[in-house]
């Protein structure tokens, strides 16, 4: 009698051993899906929550039908659940050209003064060897440098921000690869500051990551999201006209901001947030690696909208 019930208070323990670690792991995985940097590899999906949470939102609807984008990768994001409610290939590493500019921004506001008067350098005229945005000896401020950078995504702004952090003592490479690492984007690195190397290289995952961080600073994306500009030198002897490089203002609604990219290599790239109407929820588009990036995110974004309810 003794030795069975020896044997039966084994096998209960043993069983209760099996059901907390198994409920542990389960704890782990969901926790791992409802953060920011959760992933599934591989083909495109829209992320459904189990029947029995089914009241979650946003709520998928089954009947909204698959979707095809063309693009290496992409993602949309809900910005208050954290969770992707589409993907593909959000792992993999790809180039992201122009991109790039917004950690170029991020590192600018947090460790130059906006206001700063910035003397161009040669170095930074013509920075892609074809278009010419600013004039050596040219003097303006950072602040107005971010403007031409992030609404006609000029190549000379970004090399005159990181000339001037130079100046400043500040390694603007280096510290865009400090903060990628901070945010845990470990498939990240930048090795100039407009995009212009594609052996950079991120992910939509990552990227993710970075534009959830850079939604503090509202300068960045208001400007990202002006048609166009009139942006002058300090002293006024230049004026830059400048309109916006992403296609899709004024085609779509609630734009918050966004960011385009194109190179041979990367193809063309863009990221893109909007506001939902009604509930004040914002969700995070990424298109990498498409002939055809803005086709692709006003289809994605429509797409989310149709899919989802967020009521």
């Amino acid at each position: 009698m003794n030795l069975f019930r020896t044997i039966s208070t084994a096998v209960v323990a043993a069983l209760l051993g099996v059901n907390a670690l198994v409920g542990f792991s389960l704890v782990r995985i969901n926790s791992q899906l409802a953060s920011a940097g959760s992933v599934f590899e591989g083909t495109s999906v829209a992320y459904v929550l189990p029947v029995t949470q089914a009241d979650y939102l946003p709520a998928f609807d089954s009947l909204a039908g698959e979707l095809a984008v063309d693009a290496k990768a992409a993602l949309v994001l809900d910005v208050k659940t954290s969770r992707f409610l589409y993907q593909k290939n959000i792992q993999d590493r790809l180039a992201i050209a122009s991109l790039t500019k917004i950690m170029t921004a991020i590192i600018a506001w947090e460790n130059l003064d906006p206001n700063a008067i910035v003397t161009i350098q040669s170095s930074a005229v013509k920075a892609d060897g074809e278009r010419q945005e600013l004039y050596r000896e040219e003097k303006i401020s950072v602040k107005n440098l971010m403007q031409l950078m992030l609404i006609k995504s000029s190549n000379d702004a970004a090399y005159a921000l990181r000339d001037y952090a130079r100046e400043q003592g500040t390694d603007l490479i280096q510290k865009m690869n400090e903060k990628a690492y901070q945010l845990e984007m470990y498939n990240t690195h930048y090795t100039d500051p407009a995009g212009l190397d594609d052996s950079a290289y991120s992910t939509a995952a990552d990227l993710a990551k970075e534009v959830i961080y850079a939604l503090r600073y509202d300068a960045i994306w208001n400007a990202s999201r002006q048609p166009a500009a009139s942006i002058e030198s300090a002293d006024g002897r230049f004026s830059h006209d400048v309109k916006s490089t992403d296609r899709l203002l004024g085609v779509l609604d609630d734009i918050v901001g966004g960011k385009t990219g194109y190179t041979d290599g990367a193809l063309g790239c863009m990221i893109l947030i909007v506001e939902l109407p009604k509930t004040g929820d914002k969700i995070i588009g990424i298109v990498l690696g498409s002939k055809g990036r803005f086709e692709a995110m006003e289809k994605l974004i429509q797409w989310t909208q149709r899919a989802y309810r967020w009521q």
